[in-house]
């Protein structure tokens, strides 16, 4: 074998191992790498296929763990705050309650002490009295208008009256006013007569 002939071998060789070195070895060594540690060339083969994605799930793993690690305790100061400051709101509004209602009490025995003095002018007192109270508590007066039809929602009927001029069944006057809440609910219905015929 000439000089040429064993350049061109050794070249071919040299080739050879570079090409192996970086496929990681001839298929020989690969089997025998695979057999001395099967496990570790499985778990490592995921991380060297896809490092970028192993980084990640490690990411996602220690995010979990603070997440896990830090919420709770997070939450339970949250709820405690939460009921802190519905328990503060409670409290006022109690409070607020408490003060409206011993207003009323003051007014209500007022007009107690009215009504019960013999002065000969009491009565209009005491109902001028609770005319202010009610005013005052958001009460709103309605009346009932001759010649209206009866809304049982808003009216009751407390008296029939033989009328001529009316048609039979509409109202031809109040007995006593009704009255409604500042939000228009109706807390007292109106009394009304109504015509009957003869």
């Amino acid at each position: 074998m000439g000089k040429t002939a064993q350049r061109e071998k050794a070249k071919s060789k040299r080739t050879v191992t570079t090409s192996e070195r970086k496929s990681g070895g001839s298929p020989a060594v690969k089997q025998a790498r695979a057999k001395r540690t099967p496990a570790a060339a499985s778990s490592q083969a995921p991380e060297a296929a896809d490092p970028i994605g192993s980084r990640l799930r490690a990411i996602e793993n220690a995010v979990a763990e603070i997440h896990h690690v830090l919420m709770p305790p997070l939450a339970a100061a949250s709820d405690h705050a939460l009921e802190g400051s519905v328990d503060s709101l409670r409290r006022l509004l109690s409070e607020l309650v408490e003060q409206r209602m011993e207003a009323v009490v003051r007014d209500l025995v007022e007009v107690r002490r009215q009504a019960a003095s013999r002065a000969a002018d009491a009565a209009q007192r005491t109902l001028d009295r609770l005319d202010d109270l009610l005013d005052a508590l958001g009460a709103v007066r309605f009346e009932a208008e001759p010649m209206d039809v009866v809304d049982p929602l808003i009216h009751t009927v407390s008296e029939e009256r033989p009328a001529d001029e009316a048609p039979d069944g509409v109202i031809v006057a109040t007995l006593a006013p009704g009255y409604r809440s500042g939000r228009g609910l109706v807390l007292c219905k109106a009394a009304v007569a109504i015509s009957r015929g003869n």
